[in-house]
């Protein structure tokens, strides 16, 4: 039986303080966060990934 690994919110946390030191945006590349921590923050509707069309960034989403 394969286990799922459960993600706290501690665990995204450092990428979401480096989103928001960098200005609410940062190009997805030069990121040093796991995919998995990345994919956590979109699914939590905490940040999106923007095609530009000078790259690939991961924005913070706006709340209103």
């Amino acid at each position: 039986m394969s286990k799922k690994r459960v993600q706290s919110a501690s665990s995204y946390y450092p990428c979401l303080r480096y989103l928001q030191r960098c200005g609410g945006r940062a190009k997805l590349s030069q990121l040093n966060f796991s995919r998995d921590v990345i994919q956590k923050l979109v699914d939590s509707n905490l940040a999106k990934v923007a095609n530009t069309g000078a790259g690939f960034y991961l924005e913070l989403e706006k709340k209103s």
